[in-house]
């Protein structure tokens, strides 16, 4: 799915790029943003249907604005492609972007350092990396994660996980630039809505504020009014999500604090963990009554020469849900870690 154009009009107004697609007689969204807002454009046929501000967006007649403009037939609201279209994360695929994002070179930047920037900033918006085959974003209200996820090959992790693959791309020297995107904090909000599991099955269509995922995509919904339709879906039942209106309900999401690469680690088994995994032994008996069959499974998967990760993947838990495993294990003497 092409993704438009994007650019900023340099020292030309918004104005002058509507005026453009008027002579045009184009049709689509046109995504215009400054520094205290952004506003939406539904365009048909060079005629201007519909207008969604957002933020304290100032005027058209302003230069130097950020821009997005996504050529489509006409339609019933402003439409945008999702950031990650086809991927298999609800929120990858209903991020929108309304201006070019700021590129920021993987090993080049302190990943650290920046996040402390963007919280002192109290900055709305997103981080997000994707290419060779993974994708991931973290969702940022007034300076604060409150939701992030990571794709590799159609396996999506959420949460503490997918801030681990975050700082495994903001190292890959080789690998795809970090981007980061500015958003309204009620794009956000609704965002986090979908992100925190907020379903809303009953609420007033007329008063509703939030997303609603649909199997083609995804629609931004304030007070009611429809304001943005985000195109790329994956199946599924038609589900309101409320946007996040409560600050303290938000987790604070932060990096992980093992060293970087720590899921990539190996293990392999000793001789007391071959015994514990060979049904003759006595040893075998007192390991399953003592750790049951999940840890038997764990066991299995890192004496077998799984990473960490591809453990986690495998057996359906999260690093922080295998931490404690591993470390039974090793208190044990059932596993012993591998050198690199």
């Amino acid at each position: 799915m092409s993704h438009g154009l994007l650019g900023n009009t340099g020292t030309l107004s918004g104005q002058h790029l509507l005026e453009g697609l008027r002579n045009l007689r184009a049709s689509g969204t046109l995504a215009l943003a400054s520094g205290t807002g952004s506003v939406l454009l539904q365009v048909a046929r060079g005629q201007v249907e519909a207008s969604h501000k957002l933020g304290s967006y100032d005027s058209l007649e302003a230069p130097g604005q950020g821009f997005h403009l996504y050529p489509h037939e006409p339609s019933s609201a402003p439409r945008l492609p999702g950031l990650c279209t086809d991927s298999a994360s609800p929120l990858l695929r209903s991020l929108p972007r309304f201006e070019p994002a700021t590129m920021l070179p993987p090993a080049l930047v302190d990943l650290r350092l920046l996040l402390d920037s963007l919280r002192a900033r109290a900055f709305n918006g997103a981080l997000s990396f994707q290419g060779e085959g993974r994708s991931g974003a973290a969702l940022f209200l007034q300076g604060r994660i409150g939701a992030a996820a990571a794709e590799r090959g159609g396996y999506v992790h959420e949460a503490s996980d997918a801030m681990r693959m975050l700082q495994r791309a903001g190292l890959d020297e080789g690998g795809p630039p970090l981007e980061l995107d500015a958003l309204d904090p009620q794009v956000v909000r609704s965002l986090l809505g979908l992100a925190l599991g907020r379903s809303a099955p009953n609420a007033d269509p007329s008063s509703f504020s939030g997303l609603v995922l649909e199997a083609q995509g995804a629609r931004f919904v304030r007070n009611g009014q429809l304001y943005l339709q985000i195109e790329g879906g994956a199946g599924g039942p038609t589900t309101p999500f409320a946007l996040l209106a409560d600050d303290a309900a938000m987790p604070d999401l932060h990096l992980p604090d093992e060293p970087p690469g720590w899921e990539q680690q190996r293990y392999g088994l000793t001789l007391r963990g071959q015994d514990a995994l060979n049904p003759m032994t006595e040893l075998a008996m007192h390991f399953r009554s003592a750790f049951g069959r999940s840890g038997q499974q764990v066991l299995e998967a890192l004496g077998g020469g799984m990473t960490l990760e591809q453990a986690s993947e495998r057996l359906h838990l999260d690093l922080q849900e295998l931490k404690p495993w591993l470390k039974r294990l090793e208190d044990e003497g059932l596993l012993r870690a591998e050198r690199a």
